[in-house]
């Protein structure tokens, strides 16, 4: 039986649940240092955001980067040689004055060995980083809000919540490994980390259903306790979820390596990169941090607090203590006609007869036969029905010409 199937059946099990402290710490402290690097250093925004100018020219000769920031000074904040065919000198400043964009691009050429006018320069303002700012702000807060209508509708109000706290976890993370790798932020970041959201929250829907159906049949009487089912449910998904995230980030691989660093493609590092961290965060946050976030908040509800008492009540009692032994019914003796009583048990044995005592006297032993038949019947143990002999026909009464009566006829049987 492969491990899926046995975490599925519940014959193997991470306690992932229970854990939970382990998971809040390490998550804790990741977001920790996530908040920190976007304070000191914090995140490095990109022309399109900030503003600035761009300086584009294809050298006649080889030229290094060292060459390029000597020849245009302290302006130059960003400067980037391709190695692609044509090769491609790439400088980034701050805006700047007339004059000054005119001696760096007078730089460019004569560096390069090409005429001024070949160096292409193009100024950016910093309006349309911030018209971009603005409405990826609210694009994010329009889809928290959808998001905490339909897991409210479809689930609870509850798992909506951890599933907002499973998100923002994944999003602080992901902004905090692009301050750390001092990745440019562009607009191609902005949409890498709104496309993590879907992937994260269809991991956390996934097992949030399963959380649904495991702990829809819980009652008072039941043996297990909202976090056991709710860890059952997480074993149950946790294959899935890891083969979804796998096949997610494999292509996001592809794309950060071969993209970036064997093609050169800058744009595609920053995509790739906000993908690659969201999609992993998300499927760590899905497992480890929003269903531990529901089964403690779950719990802390009088329903559930009472079955968690009870089940820890049992489990300390021992496994005796669950299903108390019910006292046996006395057999009710069934008349079965002038033969005797039989027990409501077919399949009991007869009991075994008794040694028979010394005969009485001769005039006890009549009183005894003058007693009435339904005492003697009483005060006998159970015994079999005994045959009766059929009567000799010359014994049987002959038929009168007076109808009988009912209660007649069943004697007569």
């Amino acid at each position: 039986m492969s491990l899926a199937s046995r975490l599925y059946h519940g014959d193997t099990s991470f306690d992932i649940v229970g854990r939970r402290r382990l998971w809040f710490t390490i998550s804790g402290v990741l977001v920790l240092v996530s908040l920190i690097s976007l304070i000191v250093p914090g995140l490095n925004f990109g022309i399109d955001f900030k503003g600035g100018a761009v300086f584009r020219v294809q050298p006649e000769r080889p030229v290094t980067e060292a060459q390029v920031r000597q020849a245009v000074g302290s302006a130059a904040e960003v400067v980037q040689v391709t190695e692609n065919e044509p090769v491609q000198v790439i400088v980034q400043t701050e805006v700047l004055a007339q004059p000054e964009v005119a001696r760096i691009r007078t730089e460019l050429a004569t560096l390069a060995g090409v005429e001024r006018n070949q160096v292409s320069t193009e100024n950016i303002g910093s309006k349309w980083g911030s018209t971009v700012s603005r409405k990826a702000v609210i694009a994010l807060l329009v889809f928290l809000v959808v998001v905490t209508i339909y897991v409210s509708l479809r689930m609870e109000f509850k798992m909506a919540v951890a599933a907002l706290v499973a998100l923002l976890h994944d999003l602080i993370i992901t902004c905090g490994i692009f301050a750390l790798a001092r990745f440019e932020v562009t607009p191609a970041s902005v949409i890498a980390l709104l496309t993590i959201l879907g992937y994260s929250l269809y991991d956390t829907v996934v097992v949030f259903d399963k959380v649904r159906e495991n702990t829809g049949a819980l009652t008072a009487m039941s043996r297990t306790t909202y976090s056991q089912a709710t860890n059952l449910a997480v074993n149950q998904t946790i294959m899935r979820s890891l083969n979804t995230s796998l096949a997610s980030l494999l292509p996001i691989l592809g794309l950060l390596l071969v993209g970036s660093y064997l093609l050169g493609a800058e744009t595609l590092k920053d995509l790739a990169l906000a993908l690659f961290v969201g999609v992993a965060a998300g499927a760590y946050s899905s497992i480890f941090i929003a269903p531990p976030i529901v089964a403690m908040w779950k719990e802390k509800e009088p329903r559930y607090a009472q079955l968690r008492a009870r089940v820890e009540r049992l489990a300390a009692q021992g496994p005796g203590a669950e299903r108390p032994e019910r006292p046996q019914r006395p057999e009710r003796p069934v008349r079965t006609g002038a033969g005797g009583t039989r027990s409501r048990r077919a399949s009991a044995p007869a009991p075994e007869p008794e040694p028979s005592p010394e005969l009485p006297p001769d005039n006890e032993l009549e009183e005894a036969e003058a007693e009435p038949e339904e005492e003697a019947v009483v005060a006998q143990a159970p015994a079999r029905r005994q045959p009766q002999k059929p009567r000799p026909t010359q014994q049987r009464r002959k038929p009168s010409g007076r109808q009988q009566s009912r209660p007649a006829k069943r004697r007569r049987r």
